[in-house]
């Protein structure tokens, strides 16, 4: 029989931690508007201690990094990508909606909110005061001290209830470890340890109850969230925080106190920002819990409650999906949302080709290429097999017996459980998902069969459908005449940008010669637009290939590209353009001609969709990691009313625009096919706040770290 120690840890693991609602909607809206960028979106996480937990978990998965990551939220984001961020957001807010843990349970989430802001921010201060470089790892600890309380009362909230609300100190961690086994700093420390992460995040939190005097000799992370957490705890009583603590923390007396003060407003003005109304009386915070309604109140409505939450997530993932018309992208994009779904540490698709009796994986990313020599059989055998037989979600979970392969799958993911599920329909060949999770999840999860079957089908459809356009695209549907006349018109339409800049860099000539300004540099950008026409005439006749060696300097071109378009007159009046630079140079495996050509078609449409006045931004993001490698991020961002959702779907396909012109319509695809042959990616986002053109390029291969931030 399971111990009730390991019964707790088993639950922990598998634990959905309830955020503030407020947050979560100011999560969802900025997501929705899409306004602002990753920095953004890493603040407001940085609000709430479960939201923060959940991103950094989905982060930790090898589906989205390779090797340690950081505990910053930002390259956890980065790392995760907008659209799945999107998708998790959602996701929490449906469980949380349809669970319903506030109301049914009585559980005030505020006080902890409160502390846990409170030390976040002490922490903040502290590690500026004693020279920690590493200040947002800092609020992150501060923010995360008392996870292990929220993630008790969470999966234990009968017997840890009016816990809860009692006083944090060492005689809670003495009840805590005669009713449930483990204290709530270990539960925390259990919670952050599976997330592998390059830092001491989990000691700060399994220490942060230690006596001061005996962390001395600790990792200075470790240190300064015990002292932030006997600022944060302090803070506001009648004696104030402790002269010994200040002293500890590099504060004077004087600056404690004004620290105190400004914590108050800090947090009074957090609170009225994001609409939570906070107790008139917050210290202490020691209210019983209020009661919910009766179990028998509720039993009648969870199964509904269940079915329509299973219902709006599933949607709302295949939503996301659509958005891919390529057969792999969408294959991958199952796997990272059936991680944010499902709770998967890791996940891969598995898929039979016509007569074949075995399934072997599919769209692996690098890194991972050595399971392409698995195979398991469709057979009674192994778990994929069974899914792929009956259709039906089929689990592993110990003390089943593993098959070899299935014993070399869970030492690969390094897990205890798997579950399979079919994707496709049972008149289609079968493709199967394979997820990894610890063997407590997985026993929640197989609970939930109507939630695997209805992501199995409709998941399972779009890629079916993504395959048939596919196939249906690689069929010649264009005889010689009309592929001749499409690459006429691109050439056209190429050959005309230019043109319209060497025109209005005429025009601009002719003025300073007239009051006899230097004109040496204008000449240049001119020369080298001549130069632009001649080699797009002589790509038509050969297509160009990028040498070896080719390379581009991304901040040289952004900064070209906004100097050309500024000085030229080529914008119409009341709009404005800027670059943003890395904070390291940075080369781009792409030749540098052919980047140029890229900014200036996004640079064209972004000013054509603004005639009455905008702004556009010209972004380099530097080195960043996304699927397990690492990119050149640049963004070309405009105020825009937004693409119409009638054209999303075909956004980068040749077709008919709005615009005047013989060519129109063939800019994106032209852009597209620039980057997709340069080895890179490219996607948008648009709304009626404007679109953001996103473009990952494969770095130089001098080029290996990532970077930390970017200059405005």
């Amino acid at each position: 029989m399971e111990t009730p120690v390991l019964d707790i840890q088993r639950r922990l693991m598998a634990a959905s931690l309830p955020a503030l609602p407020q947050v979560l909607v100011q999560l969802v809206s900025h997501c929705e508007s899409e306004e602002g960028g990753m920095a953004t979106l890493a603040e407001l996480l940085s609000k709430d201690a479960a939201l923060a937990t959940k991103v950094l978990r989905v982060a930790a998965s090898p589906v989205y990094r390779r090797g340690p990551m950081p505990a910053n939220l930002e390259q956890a984001l980065t790392a995760i990508g907008i659209d799945m961020v999107r998708t998790l957001l959602i996701t929490e807010s449906v469980y949380q909606t349809f669970n319903g843990f506030t109301a049914t349970r009585g559980v005030d989430l505020r006080p902890f909110w409160a502390h846990a802001i409170a030390t976040a921010i002490s922490a903040r201060a502290i590690a500026d005061k004693l020279g920690y470089a590493q200040v947002e790892e800092a609020y992150l600890a501060g923010l995360l001290h008392d996870i292990g309380r929220l993630a008790l009362v969470t999966v234990a909230p009968d017997e840890y209830a009016a816990n809860f609300y009692a006083e944090d100190d060492d005689a809670l961690c003495a009840t805590e470890e005669r009713t449930l086994e483990i204290t709530h700093p270990e539960a925390g420390a259990l919670l952050i340890e599976g997330l592998s992460l390059d830092s001491f995040l989990a000691d700060s939190v399994r220490y942060h109850h230690e006596p001061l005097e005996r962390l001395q000799t600790a990792h200075p992370l470790v240190r300064l969230t015990a002292l932030a957490d006997a600022f944060a705890t302090h803070a506001g009583t009648a004696d104030g925080i402790p002269p010994e603590v200040a002293r500890m923390a590099g504060f004077s007396q004087q600056e404690a106190q004004e620290h105190e003060q400004a914590l108050a407003e800090q947090i009074a003005h957090l609170a009225a920002s994001l609409g939570i109304e906070m107790p008139k009386e917050m210290r202490p915070a020691l209210r019983a819990p209020r009661l919910g309604p009766s179990e028998a109140s509720i039993i009648g409505g969870d199964q509904l409650n269940e079915k329509v939450r299973d219902l709006i997530l599933v949607s709302k993932t295949a939503e996301e999906l659509r958005k891919f018309h390529n057969a792999d992208a969408c294959t991958r994009a199952i796997v990272k949302s059936a991680v944010v779904l499902f709770g998967f540490s890791d996940a891969i698709v598995l898929s039979a080709s016509a007569g074949s009796n075995v399934l072997t994986p599919a769209a692996l990313e690098d890194g991972r290429m050595r399971l392409s020599a698995l195979s398991l059989p469709l057979d009674e055998g192994n778990i994929a097999g069974m899914a792929a037989l009956h259709g039906k979600a089929t689990f592993h979970i110990p003390p089943r017996v593993a098959s070899v392969v299935e014993d070399q799958l869970l030492r690969f993911f390094k897990t205890d459980a798997l579950v399979a599920l079919r994707l496709s329909s049972p008149a289609d060949e079968p493709v199967v998902l394979l997820g990894a999770m610890g063997a407590g999840p997985a026993l929640l999860l197989r609970s939930r069969q109507h939630l695997l079957g209805d992501f199995g089908r409709q998941s399972g459809a779009i890629l079916g459908q993504t395959v048939l356009n596919n196939e249906k695209a690689d069929v010649p549907h264009a005889d010689l005449t009309s592929e001749f006349q499409l690459a006429a018109r691109r050439v056209a339409h190429e050959v005309n940008n230019p043109l319209s800049i060497i025109k209005n860099y005429l025009t601009l000539l002719d003025r300073k010669a007239d009051s006899r300004q230097s004109i040496g540099d204008d000449l240049s950008v001119v020369a080298e637009e001549v130069d632009r026409v001649a080699q797009i005439v002589n790509d038509f006749a050969q297509e160009h290939q990028a040498r070896p060696d080719d390379s581009a300097d991304v901040n040289g071109a952004l900064a070209h590209a906004a100097r050309m378009f500024a000085e030229s007159g080529s914008l119409h009046p009341e709009v404005r353009i800027a670059h943003h630079a890395s904070r390291k140079p940075v080369r781009a495996a792409i030749d540098s001609r052919v980047l140029n050509q890229i900014l200036i078609n996004l640079v064209k449409n972004a000013n054509e969709a603004m005639a009455n006045g905008g702004r556009i931004d010209l972004r380099n993001a530097g080195l960043v990691p996304r699927d397990g490698r690492l990119w050149v991020a640049v963004s070309v961002i405009d105020t825009g009313p937004g693409i119409p959702d009638t054209l999303m779907s075909r956004l980068f396909s040749p077709i008919t625009s709005a615009k005047d012109g013989p060519n129109r319509g063939l800019g994106l695809s032209i852009v597209h096919d620039m980057v997709t042959k340069a080895g890179g990616q490219i996607s948008c986002r648009s709304s009626n706040a404007g679109t953001v053109f996103d473009i990952l390029l494969r770095p130089a291969p001098f080029h290996a770290q990532p970077e930390t931030g970017e200059d405005g």
